[in-house]
């Protein structure tokens, strides 16, 4: 039996099959870690805002929401803008710090193949 005959065993597609799964709930779980710790940093914001108290976080949230609901449509637009940017940014800073764990999420261990 050749090499290509053997590369097209079942057996084979099942491992590629199982590793590529792997592979994406590793990737799965890399933009959720990625993503929490975008919204933890931006919830960080407000606790520091609000002096470190949960009155404070809270009262400066009230303050903003009001704030946002008295605008008018043009400037809603601005600050959601603004918003989006800040938060696509942050997130850009904090997968180039976990860039050796996306490399990680791409190793297939492979060891059991016959």
């Amino acid at each position: 039996m050749n090499a290509f005959a053997h590369a097209g065993s079942p057996h084979t597609r099942i491992a590629r099959g199982q590793d590529a799964m792997a592979v994406a709930l590793r990737l799965i779980g890399w933009f959720a870690t990625t993503g929490l710790a975008t919204l933890g940093v931006a919830t960080l914001f407000f606790v520091l805002l609000g002096s470190f108290t949960l009155s404070g976080t809270m009262l400066q949230l009230d303050n903003l929401t009001a704030r946002f609901l008295a605008a008018d449509a043009a400037r809603q637009a601005q600050f959601q803008t603004i918003v989006f940017t800040v938060l696509g940014g942050t997130w850009v800073l904090i997968a180039f710090f976990r860039r050796a764990s996306l490399r990680s999420v791409f190793e297939v261990a492979g060891g059991d193949n016959d």
